[in-house]
């Protein structure tokens, strides 16, 4: 534990003006989705279980492979036809992996739709499968398939839609609300029954009355759905802030031990798509901004080459970038462009290279205080440095985050969270050599 179990929050320059009022343009440039790569792995490395192959036609909609592992469908995002394989390098995999090739025919031919639900009728086990067969997974960023938290009945007070968005540049999830407005409070509806909780609480940063306004108003008189403004503060969106801000409660391991599940907004937008409307997840609302490109909120159908989006919207503007998929504070730089969009991609974010000079550390104690997982980030740094395995465990080094804030705040520049990473795959490796072989 830190400092006073200390629950650091930041304010951060938003850079959210960029996007937040502009229109949602849905690009259906040949150029841009006329070929579309499928991931041949997941995340993990694993084979995706395919069923169809080189020279088959497929319809949008249609399923056409199955994760092994948590069970999540792959589902063809528009209709055409599997021409070839090609390399490409994957955000998710981190490395070059096969991709198939599916030439968009733009008929927009649907397959045949999912499996449609009445929440009012169906049992809570339905929805449940309903949910698990339309692959839908969190589309925060974490890709955590979303059945899982329902499966299993549990006591759970209350069930927390993530709206807060706190990291810079994205407004992904509020163009969304804004666009699927009654999808939305349905998903919320839908998610709330099968959770078994008493009520729904929308977690929303202060700052966006008129969407507010507009949620309250779709909600009307009903008692079990309530929005909360949150404090303009970082990481106020991690599902361990959320549970201490709205019900006052702290946990170990899930939210469920404290009687919560999350849900985030684009997540339950989704839930209602695919249970009322027999639609799976194949196109994505993403936020593209930063200061080397040109600002843009766009609908693209996912596994769209982000290398013939980016050229699309201009290209870039400056010599040197960096080009983030998802937000400053918790993404890695991209090798290179020539990857795709996933399910779980909230937003591109390009920005000019600004090179910074770190300087020894000062032992100000800053990202001590600033941890919101209450670990001391410098002395994890420290740790790793001399490689003391014991003392990074001592630590709790695996209980970071990896939000970003120590390096943030540090006066010196240091790199805190690059080193925690760097920690944290050393004592896997460590374990690795120290697990019996099989």
């Amino acid at each position: 534990m830190g400092l006073l179990c200390s629950r650091g929050k930041v304010h951060l320059d938003g850079h959210k003006d960029l996007t937040l009022h502009l229109p949602v343009t849905k690009i259906s440039d040949a150029a841009v989705i006329g070929k579309l790569y499928i991931p041949k792995l997941m995340a993990n490395g694993r084979e995706i279980a395919f069923t169809v192959a080189i020279g088959d036609s497929v319809k949008k909609g249609q399923r056409i492979g199955l994760a092994p592992g948590f069970y999540m469908p792959v589902f063809a995002p528009v209709s055409g036809k599997i021409t070839g394989i090609e390399n490409l390098y994957n955000s998710l995999v981190g490395r070059p992996i096969p991709h198939f090739v599916l030439e968009n025919d733009f008929k927009e031919e649907w397959g045949e739709p999912l499996t449609l639900i009445d929440p009012n009728k169906a049992s809570r086990v339905e929805i449940v499968s309903a949910i698990k067969e339309a692959g839908i997974c969190g589309l925060g960023g974490a890709g955590f398939p979303t059945y899982v938290k329902y499966e299993k009945e549990q006591p759970i007070e209350c069930l927390i839609i993530n709206s807060i968005e706190c990291e810079p540049f994205l407004t992904s999830d509020y163009h969304a609300m804004q666009e699927h407005l009654t999808l939305f409070i349905q998903g919320v509806s839908i998610l709330l029954k099968v959770s078994g909780a008493k009520e729904a609480v929308i977690a929303i940063k202060v700052g966006k009355p008129e969407l507010v306004a507009k949620i309250r108003q779709e909600i009307g008189d009903r008692k079990d759905i309530r929005v909360q403004e949150m404090k303009d503060l970082y990481p106020m969106g991690w599902e361990k802030v959320l549970v201490q801000e709205i019900l006052h409660k702290d946990y170990e391991g899930l939210p469920s031990e404290a009687g919560a599940i999350i849900n985030n907004a684009s997540t339950a937008i989704a839930v209602a798509d695919a249970l009322l409307n027999g639609h799976p997840i194949t196109e994505r609302l993403i936020t593209i901004s930063g200061d080397a490109i040109k600002p843009t909120m766009a609908i693209v159908p996912i596994y769209t080459k982000v290398q013939s989006l980016m050229t699309f919207l201009g290209g870039y503007q400056a010599d040197e970038i960096n080009l983030l998929a998802g937000g400053p504070m918790t993404s890695k730089a991209m090798m290179n462009d020539n990857f795709v969009i996933e399910k779980t991609t909230g937003g591109l974010l390009v920005l000019k290279c600004v090179e910074y000079v770190s300087e020894p550390c000062l032992r100000c104690g800053r990202c001590i205080l600033a941890c919101p997982s209450s670990l001391y980030p410098c002395e994890i740094k420290d740790a790793i440095d001399k490689k003391d395995f014991k003392r990074l465990r001592d630590l709790e080094v695996n209980k970071c985050v990896e939000c970003g804030t120590c390096s943030y705040v540090c006066p010196s520049k240091i790199d805190i969270v690059g080193s925690i990473r760097k920690a944290k795959l050393l004592l896997k490796l460590e374990d690795a050599k120290a697990a019996p072989k099989k």
